[in-house]
């Protein structure tokens, strides 16, 4: 049935008119959907207008919303029945602190990464059958899967699994390698390299598959997997980590050892040495248990490894933070002659740092920690147009206009500029067609009173609770036949119902916490499969100045994609914008590497169901040429080349300077770059034993073969 509302008006799309639209018309689609629970969905919606919503309410009236749908019975039946029983007292009333309270809540894999490593898991028949070396050997003969041992006895086999379909999280690459093989010791990544040599095969390693863009192997080459199944669903005690044995004791890739001492003269430094299989999650329980050492930035995510956070030069926030790459002090490798090679040269380790695979297999990186510090976290929801300030108030859409006087337009842009140019931490989120924005912006401390972990049990069951029931909720027949700003709005609900401050607390909270819980402050996010693009942007020196940033580039682009939300009706961005401040980086390859005031990292998130018409790809092409500051004559033609994407996010398929985006980025953005990485890995490769041939032959893939080896 069609819904009687007609074409949206933009000029009034906000959050308190869509709100409204919804309940009032929602109840039409009852009949072609009896198994949503429309009466409870109003009411939760109608306390979210009248701001009178609790987020355990909001939460759970969510929930039974969907709790019929074929959808929520699938991924219910999927949970541990440890999680299933808390679901269910969740649903029934019970507190997220009380349902915590006597069993606890380890962070549960996302269902994407848990379907592929579960139908990993259901292929180790071979395995599981005898631990009998021969009769395996024998079994994995007849199957005609190659034999790769871990060990030079020859009594371990890796785990190797034939055409096994590979999808990466964001659904955007998918191919079938000829062999996926999970190695634990480096001594088999050896014997790997041995076998790819002798079959002419090419090797990609993947962690958790949290890369959009298509980094990983091909159709019919060998693709690494740094987890399984066990791997990604057991939680260890966090002080088995430190310094041995660790918590997968038989898997050399999953360490951590913390040097015995701090580094010559930088008693607040130490280096860590980490395999690349550690995930961030068991970093951060790491951390904090031992109270001592922490990153000074990281990505958000906790659901990826050390390894796949560092290959594609990942970044935090914060002005004073450069990349991960940039923390790298040394890189083992497994090198194109199955070598196990160290770097420590810091000049070399300026492309080796941040090589894309394409030096070898990692094994492990050795970083440069911090002394522990705890974040002061203050976070705020402002109005959007005073969180970042447009450059002219024509730039405010009429749905988000509200009458502040120019002195509260001039105090802040005077907050936002201090937030972005000092702030420890800088980050931005505007939820689509909402009137407030979040700002996130944190300094720290030294000081360690009052320091709680954040979130709290129930806090990170709640976050949990809202990515899975998003992820959902984003999958069912009913969301998909919503028009795309409704769409927006039931987003925006639930990633704004567990953002502090929420209605009942505090309006201006305060919360003390460590480094690595603020890094990682949120813990469900990897169960709502997402779109997104995200570009480096440089800070120039504000005029009559040589050291001072100039944050106007970064108003301009926080607001011309808020007017492109407007300019089109079909609502392609229906999730967030997100802005995060950063440093430049000395890693020859990074998109930020010579921005010495700093870099916008910005970024445009959908879910899948808005790019089944190619919607989303028209909507980033007219974002990018924004931000690029094309002159509007289309095709990415007069783009700013340093305007750089995150490698590891969605740009493929781009068109920049009238050009497909991997040949503007190899002749135009990262000529010089290129050029210099080709360079230094030439020289590694003289003072190691091989050649760039070997690189492209043994590590490459289409995209590198273009934008590097082209």
């Amino acid at each position: 049935m069609l819904l009687d509302i007609g074409a949206p008006d933009t000029s009034k799309l906000n959050n308190h008119f869509i709100l409204k639209e919804i309940i009032d018309h929602v109840q039409e689609l009852g009949d072609d959907f009896p198994n949503i629970n429309l009466e409870e969905l109003i009411t939760q919606l109608t306390q979210v207008n009248s701001k009178k919503c609790d987020p355990e309410v909001q939460l759970r009236g969510f929930l039974k919303v969907f709790q019929d749908t074929p959808m929520y019975r699938k991924e219910y039946s999927e949970l541990e029945s440890t999680t299933q029983g808390q679901l269910h007292e969740f649903i029934n009333g019970g507190s997220a602190a009380d349902v915590v309270k006597e069993r606890g809540f380890a962070l549960q894999p996302s269902p994407a990464a848990k379907h592929h490593f579960k139908f990993l898991d259901s292929l180790k028949a071979l395995f599981a059958k005898t631990d009998n070396i021969e009769s395996l050997e024998t079994s994995l003969k007849a199957a005609k899967v190659p034999l790769i041992y871990e060990n030079d006895a020859r009594s371990e086999l890796m785990e190797v699994y034939s055409n096994v379909p590979f999808v990466n999280w964001g659904q955007s690459v998918h191919n079938v390698p000829s062999i996926t093989v999970v190695p634990t010791k480096v001594k088999g990544i050896q014997n790997l390299v041995f076998y790819a040599k002798e079959q002419n095969l090419r090797i990609r390693c993947s962690g958790y598959r949290h890369s959009w863009s298509p980094l990983f192997s091909e159709d019919g080459q060998i693709l690494v997997s740094l987890l399984n199944l066990k791997q990604v669903t057991e939680i260890p005690d966090p002080t088995s980590l430190e310094p041995t044995p660790v918590s997968e004791k038989n898997n050399e890739l999953k360490t951590i050892e913390l040097a015995p001492s701090s580094l010559q003269g930088l008693p607040e430094k130490r280096l860590v040495r980490v395999g690349v299989s550690v995930t961030n999650e068991e970093f951060r329980r790491w951390a904090v248990a031992n109270n001592s050492w922490s990153l000074p930035m990281d990505v958000i995510l906790v659901e990826v490894t050390i390894g796949g956070v560092n290959g594609p030069i990942c970044h935090g926030a914060g002005r004073r933070h450069k990349t991960m790459s940039d923390l790298v002090r040394m890189i083992e490798y497994v090198d194109a002659n199955g070598v196990h090679q160290q770097l420590s040269d810091p000049q070399l380790l300026k492309a080796a740092a941040g090589c894309f695979g394409l030096l070898g297999i990692v094994t492990h990186v050795t970083l440069e920690l911090d002394a522990m510090s705890y974040a002061v976290l203050k976070p705020r929801k402002p109005d959007v147009s005073l969180a970042i300030p447009p450059l002219s108030l024509n730039d405010i859409p009429v749905a988000l206009q509200k009458n502040f006087t120019n002195q509260q337009y001039k105090d802040a842009l005077t907050d936002f500029e201090d937030r972005a140019s000092n702030h420890y931490y800088s980050e931005w989120f505007w939820f689509t067609y909402q009137r407030t924005a979040w700002v996130n912006t944190w300094n720290n401390s030294k000081e360690s009173t009052g320091v709680v972990d954040y979130p709290s049990p129930g806090g990170v069951w709640m976050q949990w609770i809202e990515g899975w029931i998003g992820g959902i909720i984003s999958s069912t027949e009913f969301f998909q036949a919503l028009p795309g700003h409704w769409q927006a709005q039931l987003l925006a609900t639930l990633g704004m119902a567990v953002l502090p401050p929420t209605v009942f607390e505090n309006p201006d909270p305060e919360i003390i916490t460590y480094i690595p819980d603020a890094l990682h402050f949120r813990r469900g996010i990897q169960n709502t499969r997402v779109r997104d693009m995200e570009f480096q942007i440089p800070l120039p020196a504000k005029a009559g100045t040589t050291n001072v940033p100039d944050f106007d580039p970064v108003r301009r682009a926080w607001w011309d994609v808020i007017n492109l939300v407007y300019a089109d009706p079909s609502c392609p961005m229906r999730l967030t914008l997100e802005l995060r401040i950063m440093g430049g980086s000395d890693t020859l390859m990074a998109p930020q590497r010579g921005n010495n005031l700093g870099t916008a990292s910005i970024e445009v998130l959908t879910v899948p169901d808005a790019v089944t018409d190619g919607e989303w790809q028209s909507f980033c092409q007219k974002v990018y040429e924004k931000w690029a500051g094309c002159p509007g004559a289309g095709d990415g033609v007069g783009a700013n080349s340093r305007v750089r994407p995150h490698w590891a996010k969605e740009w493929v398929g781009l068109r920049m300077g009238g050009a497909d985006a991997k040949v503007f980025l190899r002749d135009v953005a990262y000529k010089e770059e290129i050029r210099m990485f080709k360079d230094v890995l030439a020289e590694i490769g003289q003072k190691q034993g091989w050649v760039l041939r070997d690189l492209k032959e043994r590590f490459s893939n289409e995209t590198w073969d273009t934008i590097v080896f082209g």
